[in-house]
């Protein structure tokens, strides 16, 4: 029995030290994983006073993966959904919908000039490479969504947003093939506050 413990305890030690690098490993890998995914996380999301409406201003954080970036470079065009609600909440029902806005923006690369193009409410915008063109579709300023007339004194309301890729807008063959992927499922979480609106 004591010639045996000394080998007892370094294969236990060894085993320990074994299973904490193999969950190293585990976590880098994960990681990388996530990483090389698309995906979106809205960062900031206000409503602010403008005339007789209040105009939505907000940002967030893009990311393409590889998949998603080559098959840009090759012609997919990519539309954006921005998602605006404004709801009065209720605790035991749901939510009386006030107003409900969509916008859309595509990015799309052109071969020939070789430069990325963002069009947003017809109007077209060239860039002269991705991560500028990602940081202009990564943004929205004084969009007018709420109607002052619409809103009512003493009520209280939550606001929310949401940007999307709509898979709808993709050429029929990538539909196909979004199906499922997680490269593809680009959107992010709803983002959700409470404004403080005045009347």
């Amino acid at each position: 029995m004591v010639y045996f413990m000394p080998y007892y305890k370094n294969a236990k030690c060894l085993c320990y030290t074994f299973i904490s690098l193999l969950m190293v490993l585990l976590s880098a890998f994960t990681s990388s994983v996530h990483a090389a995914n698309s995906g979106i996380h809205v960062k900031t999301a206000e409503l602010v006073s403008v005339d007789e409406n209040y105009a939505l201003t907000a940002d967030w954080d893009i990311t393409l993966s590889p998949i998603i970036e080559d098959a840009l470079n090759k012609g997919v065009p990519l539309t954006f959904l921005v998602e605006f609600q404004l709801s009065t909440p209720h605790r035991y029902w749901f939510d009386d919908e006030v107003v409900t806005q969509n916008q859309h923006v595509t990015l799309s690369y052109h071969a020939l000039s070789r430069q990325y193009l963002v069009n947003r409410n017809n109007r077209q915008q060239s860039f002269a490479n991705l991560q500028q063109a990602k940081d202009e579709i990564s943004n929205i300023k004084a969009w007018p969504v709420v109607d002052k007339k619409l809103l009512k004194k003493g009520e209280v309301y939550s606001a929310a947003i949401k940007v999307r890729l709509d898979q709808t807008k993709l050429p029929k063959p990538v539909q196909v093939e979004a199906i499922g992927s997680d490269d593809w499922n680009i959107a992010s979480e709803r983002y959700r506050w409470a404004p403080v609106l005045s009347y």
